[in-house]
Parts: structure tokens; sequence; C-alpha cells
């Protein structure tokens, strides 16, 4: 059922690994309103385990200088310890874009894609480097201790209308648009395993005006007793 119907066993000495079944954020920053959300799945709350998503929303700089980053990364399936690398991964990427937003901000008001494609990759490949070292340190292998990345960055230069995305490993972007979901990632097939980073859309309709609306395959969850 989809409610939250058992929570995953605490340590009364380590109580700070506890994961909270849903987080909400948000603000209005320039031009955009922002609302975040990560929620624990529905099989996740059946078998009791944590939520294996980690989601970040800051604000570096000030006035109309200052860059919001939204960070949304999932741990791997089925790893015990997925939820503390999405929180590491998460961390990581905040930290690199944090001490680098001056320039990433100028960049995006620039509309400097090719600075940022580098930077980005650069500072995606960095933290996800970070996440390996730190399954070295724990024993484990490092496919048992990565996460699936995706981040927006939002300027808060009100004449600024350019936002940017990027990401790494399984996952997705979509735009809410008129009732209508568009599909924000990247549609290169050599991408695999490595940081992809997007500028817009295609647009919602042809020129012969058919729309091009996006089936999602949205379906029932599954019962939580099937395997």
């Amino acid at each position: 059922a989809p409610e939250p119907t058992a929570l995953p066993p605490a340590d009364p000495d380590d109580l700070d690994d506890l994961v909270a079944d849903t987080v909400l954020d948000g603000a209005e920053y320039g031009t955009s309103t922002l609302r975040a959300v990560s929620v624990r799945g529905d099989s996740a709350r059946y078998r009791g385990e944590p939520r294996r998503d980690s989601l970040l929303t800051a604000r570096f700089g000030a006035g109309d200088t200052a860059l919001v980053l939204v960070a949304m990364a999932t741990g791997a399936r089925a790893t015990p310890a997925a939820h503390r690398a999405a929180a590491e991964a998460c961390r990581w990427i905040g930290r690199a874009v944090g001490r680098s937003h001056a320039r990433l901000a100028e960049d995006i008001r620039a509309a400097r894609r090719g600075d940022l494609k580098s930077g980005l990759h650069r500072l995606t490949d960095r933290s996800l480097g970070k996440l390996r070292a730190s399954a070295a340190e724990q024993g484990v292998e490092p496919e048992e201790y990565t996460a699936g990345l995706r981040c927006l960055l939002l300027p808060a230069d009100p004449e600024c209308r350019t936002r940017v995305f990027f990401g790494v490993g399984p996952g997705g972007l979509f735009r809410l648009r008129d009732g209508e979901w568009q599909d924000l990632e990247p549609r290169v097939a050599d991408t695999t395993g490595e940081a992809v980073v997007g500028f817009g859309s295609l647009p919602h309709e042809t020129p012969d005006s058919d729309r091009l609306t996006m089936d999602l395959n949205i379906t029932t969850p599954p019962s939580p007793y099937e395997p």
C-alpha cells in the first residue's frame, strides 16, 4: 500500500544515519519558483528500507549574481549504503558548484556553453571520484557505493532566462509546460556512464502543428508481494 508501513531500523548510537521518509523544499529566486520533493518509494516503505534518494537545494552568492543548485541523487538499488552514497554525492557536487558558483553564474549569463560543458563535466567527474575513493575506504565495490545524479542550475538574475541541467547515471529530467511533459534529457547514444549537459528541449509541436506529447507509461505500482 502507498503508506509508510514500516520505518527503517534505527541504531541509537548512529542516529545521524536516519533518513526522513519525505523531504520538501522550495522558495522563490528571481523569476523562478522552486518546489522540490523527495519521497521514499512504496516498496522501500513496505520493506522498511530507507529512502535511497537525497535532495539538495542550495543558494550560493547573493542578489542577482546568486546561483541556485537543485541536486537529486539516487543510490544503487539493493545496496545497504545506497542512502549514504546518494547523500555524499549531493554533498560533493554541492561543494564543487558552491566553490565555482561565481564563474558558473557568469558563464550562464554569457551563454558560454563550451565553458559550462567542460566545467560541469569536470565537477561531476570529480564528485563521482570522491564516491569511488569512499567506496575503497569502506572496502566495498565501486558499483555498490555509487549514485545517479541529476542537477539543475537556476541563476537568480531576472534578466537571465537560461537554465542549465547536468547529470550522470540513470535518471532523467522533464519540464511541465501547459499540461505537457517535455523531455530535457539530451538524446545522445554514446554518453552512457559519462556526464551529460543539456540546454533546452525539442519544441512541443512539429512545424505541421502535430503536438509532441510524451507518453510516460506511468502505471499502477506493482504489488509489494511481487519479487
